[in-house]
């Protein structure tokens, strides 16, 4: 009797037999963490659905290359904790090819870490994430299922975006105003980890209510002063709602995908086409 399908469609699972290499395994990954990925692209990185592929089929050659090291060497306990860097190595990749389109200002960027870091001044912690949000191009709308509240709570907060950042306010689709600066921006907030900085599983804790206000309170106050912690909490809330909304691939795609990887294994046909057509 076959396994279930779902044995392989796990995290774990995956990990595990993505490093054999096995070609189910990795159809399996693109199906799984692909739609993810392409709607931060979305967002990050303007271009058409095509444009996000081709940056995604380079993310999967970067994962195998030299022999899967950059895949070997991601975290293999969390799921969430290996999406963040995932989606990290994604964005400075896109980083890179949108400097190449659009390079830099040389006037003075409209945003950067030095006035984020004013804008955000002063903030409680959920004011700074939804001011962090907005200027990352999500809408009102997306923000509030995001953090399951109304961004009318920080509206003290989001008059600091005007009148060098109003474009944020105006927002009607998800979509960020300034994707060469906050690309950049974000890869200049990752580089900047401090000895004191908090470690992925306690931010994970907290957002999933497995902590006391006592444990929470000082991690929650340092995140408000390190723009390194900062990105990586919201980059957590990021993953989890957009693995809950994001569209599934089409078939064609993740073979596509699936072809970027050196397995030597061609199966005639692959579990995944016999559990989805």
């Amino acid at each position: 009797m076959a396994d279930k399908p779902s044995s392989l469609y796990t995290f774990h699972k995956v990990r595990e037999q993505c490093e054999r290499p096995d070609a189910d395994a990795w159809r399996g990954f693109v199906g799984m963490y692909g739609p993810l990925l392409l709607r931060q692209l979305d967002l990050y990185f303007p271009g058409d659905a095509a444009t996000g592929v081709n940056i995604l089929e380079k993310l999967v050659g970067r994962l195998t290359e030299d022999s899967f090291a950059v895949f070997r060497g991601m975290p293999r306990q969390s799921e969430r904790e290996f999406l963040i860097d995932t989606r990290a190595l994604l964005l400075d990749m896109a980083s890179k090819e949108l400097a190449g389109q659009a390079p830099l200002p040389q006037g003075g960027r409209i945003i950067d870490t030095e006035n984020l870091q004013q804008l955000l001044n002063d903030l409680p912690l959920m004011h700074q994430e939804m001011l962090f949000f907005k200027l990352s191009g999500y809408t009102d709308l997306t923000i509030e299922h995001m953090l399951r509240v109304a961004p009318r709570v920080a509206e003290k907060a989001m008059e600091r975006l005007a009148p060098a950042h109003s474009a944020a306010q105006k927002n009607e689709k998800d979509a960020c105003p300034w994707p060469t600066e906050w690309l950049a921006l974000l890869q200049e907030a990752r580089a900047a980890k401090k000895d004191d900085c908090k470690e992925l599983h306690e931010f994970m804790r907290i957002q999933d209510g497995q902590v006391s206000w006592y444990e929470k309170e000082p991690i929650e106050k340092h995140v408000t002063s390190c723009l390194y912690c900062l990105e990586r909490w919201t980059a957590l809330r990021e993953v989890v709602y957009g693995r809950r909304v994001a569209t599934p691939l089409d078939v064609a795609v993740i073979e596509r995908l699936a072809l970027a990887v050196p397995t030597g294994d061609n199966p005639k046909k692959s579990l995944f086409k016999r559990v989805f057509g």
